[in-house]
């Protein structure tokens, strides 16, 4: 199993991964660091722990909106889908009810 050594707060990490997700993960270890340094500027010295903590609560809240985006869409699709083919139905209806007049039409002929 690889492991990759990433940085988060000054301090290095080595970490194991799956094949293959080296490069994931530490682009992953890069955005945490990154949210720790914003939060570390605005709050000053608060902790390392205390700063992970905020971290964690920050990138969860930004989870928590990404998860709320994919339901609204999902439903979003799902009633453009539905929307979809009852019009399509209703498009089949009156092709069938037109093919049948003019069938009605040949038979007369």
């Amino acid at each position: 199993m690889p492991t990759v050594d990433i940085v988060i707060g000054g301090r290095r990490h080595t970490i194991q991964c799956g094949e293959g997700e080296e490069s994931r993960l530490r682009r992953l270890a890069t955005y945490v660091d990154g949210r720790m340094r914003e939060l570390a500027e605005q709050h000053g010295q608060v902790g390392d722990i205390r700063l992970l903590v905020l971290v964690a609560l920050l990138i969860s809240d930004e989870l928590d909106d990404a998860y709320a985006e994919i339901k609204r869409l999902r439903t979003a699709v799902s009633e453009q889908a539905r929307q979809s083919e009852e019009a399509a139905g209703q498009a089949i209806e009156a092709a069938a009810e037109r093919i049948e007049r003019l069938a009605g039409g040949l038979r007369k002929a």
